[in-house]
């Protein structure tokens, strides 16, 4: 989400050991090493180490997982944002494949659309397509996009004060334009973006999520607003929010929605970061348990 990063960083201490050893020409720094094979007790005898036999790995072309995404792909807010974010957990789940992970912190639809990111997942799923490996192919694409969005507009115009509260926000045409605009934006954006991958990559299987509320449970006036931006509200300029404009592109482009709203409910305490906006370990941990569930169901070969 937009470029705000956790202010609590958690530093792990690291123990550094250190083995010294050394000897002289008269014998003494012998004697401190201890004594040599040759030296042993009678009866001793040398236990030689374990042999450790390395998991054997598949060999050959293997499928590609392409994630594309946000600061949450990115896997900011997590302790380890490569190994505990929710993209890293669900490339587990795919042992046997590889990972391109392009999620961008603070990428909106339009800079997902527009930028690097989604051209450099297309260009992949060309050249994997069009090379002599077989099985390289991309097998699976997870996009979540939006937060970012919003954020813009919480940023422009709820933070300075102009549509401070979610009352306020709909009295005023400044507010209902701003936000109405963004919205439709936000689903053009995300309409051509399905279009350019279900065009490049018609087999592969796309997993689109819809868009949590980090406030739900928290402060009641963010959370109203959340509901309002994302679910809509009946009776109000806005009877369908983003997550709307999310499944109804997802089901004109045949893709597979992956619900992210539902699970974070009154959550705010339990899966989001110190930040406010991003998933902490547990809320990663969720999400990557809703995408590999939805992929199981899609028949990819997931393990937990």
């Amino acid at each position: 989400m937009r470029r705000l990063i956790a202010g609590f960083i958690a530093v792990s201490a690291a123990l550094l050991l250190v083995a010294c050893s050394g000897g002289d020409d008269d014998g003494a720094g012998d004697a401190a090493a201890g004594p040599t094979a040759t030296e042993l007790p009678a009866g001793s005898q040398v236990t030689a180490a374990p042999t450790v036999t390395p998991t054997p790995r598949p060999t050959g072309p293997r499928p590609l997982y392409l994630a594309l995404g946000d600061s949450l792909s990115a896997g900011i807010g997590a302790s380890d944002e490569v190994s505990l974010g929710w993209v890293g957990l669900t490339s587990a789940g795919l042992p046997d494949w590889e990972l391109l992970n392009l999620g961008v912190p603070g990428d909106d639809s339009a800079e997902l659309l527009l930028g690097g990111p989604l051209d450099e997942g297309l260009r992949q799923i060309g050249l994997r397509a069009a090379d002599a490996e077989a099985g390289n192919e991309v097998g699976a694409i997870t996009l979540e996009i939006g937060g970012n969005d919003l954020l813009d507009i919480y940023f422009d115009i709820v933070i300075p004060g102009d549509c401070p509260t979610l009352v306020e926000a709909l009295q005023r045409d400044f507010c209902v334009s701003a936000l109405g605009s963004a919205l439709g934006a936000y689903r053009a954006n995300l309409t051509q973006t399905l279009g350019r991958l279900t065009e490049a990559a018609p087999e592969a299987p796309i997993f689109l999520m819809t868009i949590y509320n980090p406030y739900s449970g928290g402060a009641s006036t963010l959370d109203e607003m959340g509901v309002l931006t994302l679910e809509g509200q009946a009776g109000t300029p806005f009877p369908e929010g983003i997550n709307d404009a999310i499944r109804a592109a997802g089901a004109e482009a045949g893709v597979t929605i992956v619900e992210w709203y539902d699970l974070f409910l009154g959550q705010q305490s339990e899966y989001i970061a110190f930040d406010l906006i991003h998933p902490n370990d547990t809320g990663h941990a969720v999400m990557a348990a809703a995408v590999i569930e939805a992929m199981a169901l899609a028949g990819l070969p997931v393990v937990d």
